[in-house]
């Protein structure tokens, strides 16, 4: 009985020690969520556009993955020719400065491919860190989003 009492007190005090000498295993870091922003309005509806476009940067700067997908009207938020003052509200920033700190911060602005092709919108068109993405790289943006956020 001492012989075994023994045995499993040396087991378990070897078993502290090398758990105690053992470097400590930290959590692995989340990966940021990867968030989606569809847009579909514009001028048409400035107040949802621009409601949208702040809240995809507030959430690159909250650290999520952010993509801006802008179909329909919402192309024309991307179109360099926008015009630079146009924002909703009197104290509201424009929609170019908004896209350009969504773009600055590593957020993604892509665009529906047929919408952009009815709306005349071609790639020399576009605002800078902005593109018009395939249909396969919409389909994957949206397979791959953890949220989407429609505005």
């Amino acid at each position: 009985m001492n012989r075994l009492y023994f045995g499993w007190t040396f087991a378990l005090a070897a078993a502290l020690l090398l758990s105690l000498s053992l470097p400590a295993i930290a959590p692995a870091e989340e990966a940021a969520q990867k968030i989606v922003v569809h847009i579909g309005q514009a001028t048409n509806d400035l107040h949802s556009a621009s409601m949208g476009l702040s809240l995809a940067r507030m959430l690159r700067k909250k650290g999520a993955d952010v993509t801006v997908f802008l179909d329909r009207e919402g192309v024309r938020l991307a179109d360099d020719d926008m015009p630079k003052s146009l924002g909703w509200g009197q104290k509201a920033d424009p929609v170019v400065k908004i896209l350009a700190d969504l773009v600055k911060a590593g957020g993604h602005v892509v665009l529906c491919p047929h919408c952009a092709e009815m709306a005349g919108v071609e790639d020399d068109d576009l605002f800078d860190g902005t593109k018009i993405a395939s249909e396969a790289e919409v389909a994957e943006l949206f397979l791959a989003a953890d949220k989407v956020i429609d505005y």
